[in-house]
């Protein structure tokens, strides 16, 4: 059997395009990744510069669920109020005792916050 010649190179190509191939489509699926953290850090600039720009908030505790929406909290300046809650938050977190951020205005809970310690006695 004789070899043909141009087959052998039409063949040799081909396995060179696909080793090009396998290359290009790793180094494009490292880019999406990269892209991928970039925006998870872009976002994230992006709310915590939303949060410092925004109004300030008052600290408060939730003291127990009336209803789906609404919430007695406790707020650390003194009072007591019926606050709503963001729909973004998960409701099932805001248990009684969990600290949270209430918006200076609209008094809508805005975050959760962690549970509050001392540094001295903490560590």
């Amino acid at each position: 059997m004789a070899v043909d010649p141009v087959r052998e190179k039409a063949l040799a190509d081909y396995r060179k395009k696909l080793l090009e191939h396998k290359e290009v489509d790793a180094k494009l699926k490292d880019l999406r990744g990269q892209l991928k953290d970039l925006q998870n850090q872009f976002d994230k600039s992006e709310n915590d510069l939303k949060a410092l720009q925004s109004v300030g908030q008052i600290v408060g505790e939730v003291l127990r669920q009336l209803t789906e929406e609404k919430f007695i909290v406790k707020a650390t300046n003194g009072p007591r109020y019926v606050v709503g809650c963001r729909r973004q938050l998960e409701k099932s977190k805001l248990k009684p005792g969990t600290r949270v951020a209430l918006d200076m205005t609209t008094l809508t809970i805005m975050r959760y916050l962690p549970r509050e310690v001392d540094p001295l006695v903490y560590n």
